[in-house]
């Protein structure tokens, strides 16, 4: 049983969250023409690079709000966070803005993949599958699974594994998978459930990767779109379609690890509707 304790401190991760959200967004509202894109926490550096590549090439800015995707939608849908557009993780964030009647109908499918991992400190041994992982002891990291999709992927895991009840008790629950992957750095934790696609792109030599998952959870796919009727919606596509239609682009989210929708991409290379 995950506890009281844990409980509270997603409860300041979420406040916390918000506040850094509505704080870029007032930054954003000082200029009407840069829109403001809410995106999944593991986008972070692959978004950053491609904004400063497309700044370079367009003259346009682009400002983001990073957090866990299910936490952002929630602002969006409940709190009515001013966003003009999202790159989210998996179908249910998606799902929440598009029930709340805020996405088009055409376009909005998945931009990208990934996969989960498990990593550990340094002196940690490799393991051969998640089932090994409850011989082991130490505090797990993961995304709280209500908040942030890694979370939600790593429980399927861990419950396809067999292995949930006995490692729930163990589990300290993050706002985010990069605050998962923080928590071993930091030392504060032994393993956590990361991104594929974190382990590629980060330049932290202080955890090591033990195994990647392949399978017991969903596709881990990210869509990319507008916010209907938001001011800057327009910005938003503009940038989506440079991001498939640049190559360079696309190798900064290849070298970090991503899998890009290949149809997609190929649909945008020839001239078509996406």
């Amino acid at each position: 049983m995950l506890t009281r304790q844990f409980s509270q401190l997603i409860n300041v991760f979420t406040a916390f969250a918000f506040g850094v959200t509505t704080l870029v967004a007032c930054v954003s509202d000082n200029d009407e023409n840069i829109p403001l894109i809410f995106a999944a926490a593991s986008l972070s550096d692959v978004l950053e690079d491609s904004a400063e590549l497309y700044e370079n090439e367009t003259e346009k800015r682009i400002e983001f709000s990073f957090g866990g995707s299910l936490t952002l939608a929630n602002q969006i849908t409940q709190l009515g966070a001013p966003a003009d557009g999202v790159f989210l993780v998996g179908d249910t964030a998606i799902s929440r803005i598009s029930a709340a009647d805020m996405l088009n109908g055409d376009g909005n499918g998945a931009v990208l993949f990934n996969q989960i991992a498990l990593i550990g400190t340094n002196n940690s041994l490799p393991l051969e599958s998640l089932t090994d992982l409850a011989g082991r002891e130490g505090r797990i990291a993961i995304g709280n699974p209500e908040l942030a999709p890694a979370g939600h992927y790593a429980k399927q895991a861990m419950m396809s594994a067999g292995v949930w009840n006995q490692l729930s008790d163990r589990l300290v629950l993050t706002s985010d998978v990069r605050s998962a992957m923080a928590a071993v750095t930091s030392g504060n934790v032994d393993f956590a459930f990361v991104y594929t696609s974190d382990v590629t792109s980060s330049q932290n030599n202080s955890f090591k990767q033990l195994t990647v998952i392949e399978d017991g959870y969903d596709q881990i796919f990210y869509t990319f779109a507008p916010i209907s009727g938001a001011a800057n919606h327009q910005a938003v596509t503009d940038f989506k379609s440079f991001l498939l239609s640049s190559k360079q682009a696309q190798d900064i989210f290849n070298a970090a690890g991503f899998q890009w929708n290949v149809l997609l991409t190929r649909i945008t290379d020839t001239g078509g509707h996406h």
